[in-house]
């Protein structure tokens, strides 16, 4: 019986977020309504507020969905973490303009730290500051990537990171 309960809450759920990336295609975020979130999916009030809170946590949900079957094939892949994280960015190209068009650029942070490890409490502080550095630095570059239009291919950015590397490099061979 839970498998049912469950496979019907996944429904809703999915419902309901697709319903919200519809409405902002046409509609500012802080300008949507529950009702017309749950209007628009089918759904009552008591099930939206069964599996979230505020409307962000929708969209984190939709996105941490991409990012999950993301995550599932990059486990499975070579490439550094940093061309991973760019083709993430490039699965959620769809939602990415949503996003920054209403200002919640955000969230999308929030999944890249959640992505890096930084979901779960890490107990070595030196750890956690050096995943926290990291994650920030690959949103940055993620980030001015996607405000200049993402013009240029993952393969791109992840060279122009190589070539800044080796730049750095022959700089400290000459100190």
């Amino acid at each position: 019986m839970a498998k049912k309960i469950n496979a019907a809450n996944l429904i809703v759920k999915e419902s309901i977020e697709t319903a919200l990336l519809e409405l902002m295609k046409k509609k500012a975020f802080c300008d949507i309504t529950i009702t017309e979130i749950v209007q628009k999916a089918g759904v009552s009030r008591v099930s939206y507020y069964r599996n979230y809170y505020l409307k962000e946590d929708v969209l984190f949900s939709a996105m941490d969905k991409i990012a999950s079957q993301w995550k599932e094939q990059s486990d499975n892949s070579d490439g550094d973490i940093g061309e991973k994280i760019m083709r993430l960015f490039e699965m959620e190209r769809p939602i990415l303009g949503l996003l920054y068009d209403n200002h919640l650029e955000h969230l999308m942070y929030d999944l890249t730290r959640k992505y890096c490890g930084l979901g779960e409490q890490i107990q070595n502080n030196a750890a956690a500051y050096l995943l926290s550095f990291f994650a920030g630095a690959f949103f940055g570059w993620c980030d001015e990537w996607v405000k200049r239009g993402m013009q240029e291919t993952p393969e791109q950015i992840i060279e122009m990171f190589k070539q800044l590397e080796e730049q750095q490099k022959a700089l400290k061979k000459t100190d």
